[in-house]
């Protein structure tokens, strides 16, 4: 049963060091997305996260997600958004994956003047509380 979806672009942390400069620039331009490495849709279910786009697919077990946040960070600054995130910020999922610590970042909805995020992580804070 999918109790939210939506459409999303995601970047991991590890991610940022391979933008190049002319990337970190170029998202100040109108009609460009913000960062990313992936898009296409998100779902919620009662027990799992799942993130699909053309060619991959990714499965984050609610039981697994450690911490959420929404916001800035010393990552995902707000020099990389448009209006330095005065309309939308992204949303910080932490979870663990094969014993390993991921950093997943994601804009939900977005249609460049603000997103879906304040309303995923509400519902996201009180699915895992």
């Amino acid at each position: 049963m999918i109790l939210q979806s939506g459409t999303v672009l995601w970047v991991f942390d590890h991610d940022f060091p391979n933008f190049s400069m002319l990337a970190k620039v170029g998202i100040l331009f109108s009609g460009v997305n913000p960062l990313h490495t992936g898009a296409g849709t998100i779902s919620l279910t009662p027990d799992q996260l799942k993130l699909i786009s053309a060619d991959s697919e990714l499965i984050i077990p609610l039981k697994d997600i450690t911490q959420i946040y929404m916001g800035f960070d010393e990552v995902y600054k707000a020099m990389y958004v448009k209006s330095l995130g005065t309309f939308w910020q992204p949303l910080r999922i932490i979870y663990t994956q094969d014993e390993e610590t991921m950093v997943i970042y994601l804009v939900i909805d977005l249609d460049y003047l603000s997103s879906s995020n304040a309303a995923w992580f509400e519902l996201l804070k009180e699915m895992l509380s």
